[in-house]
């Protein structure tokens, strides 16, 4: 009995590990939809606009709230389309917050796609403190036709958790601000454009973590029943 006892066990522990391994795929927060270029981008104001400087093939930056102003870094774009939005003034929930990419590249065919090494939300109180919400990263990308202007390529949007730590923040300042920053490669072109939408109806990927712990819950409850029919 003791034998079977330390067995369970170890079947257990190697689930929790397995489980926990699996499920950091869907930890980082911001979870990729797929192509969408049917809807307008609302606001019409590009929240991150990012622009290669040269023959660099990489551009990076950003937009932060410092507790005053809006502070652009990095490779953003000339213009006024860099700026941290008040999530309050976007009409949409904590669940449905959604990321549209615009891609302005001459990918696709022989041509490298974009690759984003990283694309992080952060949201900024009053003081202009960070707490960052989500990220997602090490995904390739081609620009879809027709998607230039006011229209998006690809939709992205927040897990579970991240949706919980963004209203967790907003419980704590209601006046909490939203930035993007990023890194993308294999660029050659853009700029690649970012804005926020709301959307409905998305099944998002639940952490893996859940489900292989609750199978292996029901698959040990199962051998000790069997076991103990069986004494």
């Amino acid at each position: 009995m003791n034998r079977f006892i330390t067995k369970v066990a170890i079947t257990f522990g190697v689930l929790i590990v397995f489980g926990l391994s699996e499920g950091s795929a869907f930890a980082d927060g911001i979870v990729f939809v797929g192509p969408n270029h049917d809807i307008t981008i609302v606001p019409p104001v590009e929240i991150l606009s990012l622009q290669h400087h040269g023959s660099n093939s990489v551009e990076s930056g950003g937009v932060r709230f410092d507790g005053s102003n809006d502070v652009r870094f990095g490779n953003t774009s000339a213009g006024p389309h860099n700026v941290t939005v008040l999530f309050m003034g976007l009409g949409v929930s904590t669940s449905n917050l959604g990321i549209l990419l615009n891609i302005n590249e001459n990918n696709g065919g022989n041509n490298s796609s974009l690759h984003i090494d990283s694309l992080i939300l952060t949201a900024y109180n009053s003081q202009g403190v960070g707490t960052v919400i989500g990220s997602i990263e090490d995904i390739s990308l081609d620009q879809l036709r027709p998607a230039q202007g006011s229209r998006s390529d690809y939709q992205f949007a927040l897990d579970a958790a991240a949706a919980a730590r963004l209203q967790a923040a907003l419980d704590l300042s209601p006046n909490l601000r939203l930035g993007l920053s990023g890194i993308f490669s294999n660029v050659g072109g853009g700029p690649e454009r970012l804005t926020f939408n709301g959307v409905n109806g998305i099944a998002v990927p639940e952490p893996a973590t859940i489900v292989l712990l609750g199978t292996g819950l029901a698959g040990l409850s199962t051998l000790i029943r069997k076991r103990r029919q069986a004494n």
